[in-house]
């Protein structure tokens, strides 16, 4: 079943797509340039995410674990 956007979910999908692209590509630059070593920043995001977990609401954990599931693929 395909569900269609509203078009603030569109808006908001764009947005998220963006940005999660550009800190892949911002990673993968500060990775080959010996600034991050691989795997450093997918690991801590977990660690802030284990800790933030009682103080940020479950949408920004979710988001937190998207982005970092995109960046270790």
């Amino acid at each position: 079943m395909t569900q269609t956007l509203s078009p603030d979910g569109e808006a908001i999908l764009a947005f998220t797509t963006a940005h999660t692209a550009a800190l892949q590509v911002l990673v993968t630059c500060l990775q080959s340039n010996g600034a991050l070593e691989r795997g450093e920043f997918q690991e801590t995001l977990r660690l802030y995410m284990e800790t933030a977990k009682d103080r940020q609401p479950p949408a920004v954990l979710a988001i937190l674990h998207d982005l970092r599931q995109s960046l270790l693929d």
